[in-house]
């Protein structure tokens, strides 16, 4: 294609002097992200800086040429949104680079009460115990032979955004599920009939948002994954090599907050990750006994099928579980518009919790210190 061609491939012209935070919230939230110094110009060099975030450095030269093609030394925000498209490529290819031959599990009710808060309890749950295990992302293998609708079917749908929660168009009563999430490699037996254990390697700021009222939905997997822009993960994370009882997971602690205007308020109580019900290596045994196990009843779904209809992937997020909801986040859910803020951090760094500049600054997009990983989205 010629560099012409190229160009109007990316280019929208509709709303070019009348591109606001009010008329496109999307490009804003993501805007906010790369625009370091807020000064609403982006140069070059906070393009390249972002690529360099999402390991696509490779694509920076072309992406700063697609928003920048008189050489002006960067973009406006009314450019930034003319070429958006070009932007919203770069970043879902990087993630679904990252994600390549990546499951996605969550554990449901992981800390006491979260079921009832959530509406999601039933009388077979152990109070000392997680529920069960649910699939929010199974990649299809793309072979030559699959449709587009097994590529894009319910949980073959990559869900997985760092800026935005895309408000479901079906359903109600939408809450953010403020999670630790957990990268593993996934180790099979050597005949393939089953997963021998979870290796841990990283643990992130995970937001498994969720449905909580959804006509006609059987299956809690339902009510997780209703396409693009569902869930949210940090880019960055603490390095692990183990959950053992006595390791560094054992000093972290989870927390989040929304910003609804100009307010923010406490969503969820600061969740020790010691004080999950099941964790540690206990954990990583159930959640592989589940795997291998779990049948197709009631609201659960069966996994280890899955796994292999997705070829066998080589390794896992799996959503930890959410904490317990502050009164305030008990009582409300989510609006568009309203920002979300995931964090999780060193208690030995941060003994008394996170103090509120800290929170400030982090919807602000600043840079989180050392000790403290956040993820932070806007519902569009």
């Amino acid at each position: 294609m010629k560099r012409g061609g190229l160009y109007m491939l990316f280019t929208g012209r509709a709303g070019r002097r009348c591109a606001t935070k009010a008329t496109h919230p999307r490009e804003y939230a993501i805007w906010k992200k790369l625009d370091r110094d807020g000064d609403n110009f982006l140069t070059h060099a906070e393009i390249r800086h972002m690529c360099r975030k999402f390991d696509a450095s490779e694509h920076a030269r072309v992406l700063s040429w697609i928003l920048d093609p008189e050489g002006k030394g960067g973009v406006d925000f009314a450019g930034f949104c003319e070429k958006f498209k070009a932007v919203q490529m770069v970043r879902n290819a990087s993630r679904l680079k990252h994600w390549h031959r990546t499951f996605g599990l969550g554990v449901a009710g992981n800390v006491a009460g979260h079921m009832q808060q959530a509406g999601e309890a039933d009388d077979s749950h152990s109070s000392s115990m997680p529920a069960a295990v649910f699939t929010f992302y199974a990649p299809h293998p793309h072979t030559v032979d699959a449709t587009e609708d097994e590529v894009l079917g319910r949980l073959e749908n990559f869900p997985v955004s760092n800026a935005v929660i895309d408000f479901p168009r079906l359903g109600g009563n939408v809450q953010v599920e403020p999670e630790m999430g957990l990268l593993c490699d996934i180790v099979y037996t050597p005949c393939g009939s089953a997963v021998e254990r979870l290796v841990p390697r990283r643990v992130a700021a995970f937001n498994d948002c969720s449905i909580r009222q959804l006509d006609g939905s059987s299956k809690l997997s339902e009510k997780k994954n209703w396409g693009a822009g569902s869930k949210g993960i940090s880019l960055r994370s603490f390095r692990i090599t183990s959950i053992s009882k006595g390791s560094y997971v054992d000093q972290l602690c989870l927390a989040s907050y929304i910003k609804r205007g100009e307010e923010i308020f406490q969503y969820s109580v600061p969740a020790p990750a010691r004080n999950y019900l099941l964790f540690h290596d206990a954990l990583l045994d159930w959640i592989v006994h589940s795997i291998n196990t779990q049948q197709d009843t009631d609201k659960w779904e069966e996994i280890f099928p899955r796994l292999v209809e997705s070829d066998y992937p080589v390794s896992m997020w799996i959503a930890l579980g959410a904490g317990e909801y502050t009164s305030w986040g008990t009582e409300n859910y989510l609006q568009p518009k309203d920002q979300s803020l995931v964090m999780v951090y060193d208690e030995e760094k941060f003994p008394t919790g996170p103090q509120d500049s800290l929170v400030e600054s982090l919807f602000e997009e600043r840079e989180a210190p050392s000790g403290v990983i956040a993820l932070h989205q806007t519902l569009v």
